[in-house]
């Protein structure tokens, strides 16, 4: 089960495109790479692309989805994140679509650190998430996330939010032309402030903060308090 349609992927690589100012033969290490969304929509556009993951069965459709790309071109590894990975040099590091939070705060720290390390001098680290401020507005006005998945599969997510924690404990629900499930997980929302915190505790230099992955400046000025943040970091 996926939330991220080929409407989403597009958008979103072809803003990180923009907003990274990627070019031909660009080096990134996509980390998490889940099952290569975003991964294989960059290396289509002409980046070399590392995705790392550490769940096998996400990186199995990662690599049946590969299409003919090239191993030079697409290479997937399996790694646990908090451990720091064998290669380096990359000009860009991503850490999309919500995936800090499920351990703790040290394991974050350390994931980030990875990805700092593996940096090339200059490159730049960019991660896309939910905060905390902008989750806490919804569910003040009592919004449930749900959403409709390209081949017909309804989602829907109920959230109970520990304010003292500060970690979502939410469960997916979905039904569909596969059949239905359900999944649950609990997930530290980080405020902005905190995000940048951690980005520099692990070594990096805050940049900027954008909407979601877009090159549009983020502003809190909304409802949604700004809606998902993109944090980018350089490694000096």
């Amino acid at each position: 089960m996926s939330g991220a349609g080929p409407e989403r992927t597009a958008r979103e690589a072809d803003g990180l495109w923009r907003v990274l100012e990627l070019g031909p033969d660009a080096r990134v290490l996509d980390a998490p790479c889940g099952y290569g969304r975003l991964s294989r929509a960059l290396a289509e556009r002409g980046a070399i692309v590392v995705g790392v993951d550490q769940s096998r069965e996400l990186l199995a459709a990662a690599e049946a989805a590969r299409g003919t790309l090239a191993p030079e071109r697409l290479r997937y590894r399996h790694h646990d994140l908090r451990q720091p990975l064998d290669e380096g040099g990359f000009d860009v590091a991503l850490n999309i679509f919500s995936s800090l939070g499920y351990g703790s705060e040290d394991d974050d720290l350390a994931i980030l650190t990875t990805l700092a390390r593996a940096l090339a001098p200059g490159g730049r680290l960019f991660i896309d998430s939910m905060h905390r401020d902008a989750c806490v507005a919804w569910l003040a006005r009592g919004i449930k996330p749900a959403s409709r998945l390209p081949d017909g599969t309804l989602v829907i997510e109920e959230p109970r939010f520990d304010v003292v924690a500060g970690r979502n404990e939410t469960t997916w629900y979905w039904q569909g032309p596969s059949g239905g499930g359900q999944k649950s997980a609990s997930i530290r929302l980080y405020t902005v402030t905190e995000l940048v915190r951690l980005v520099e505790r692990a070594g990096l230099r805050f940049v900027s903060a954008h909407r979601g992955c877009s090159p549009e400046p983020f502003s809190g000025d909304d409802p949604n308090l700004g809606g998902r943040v993109g944090i980018l970091a350089r490694r000096d």
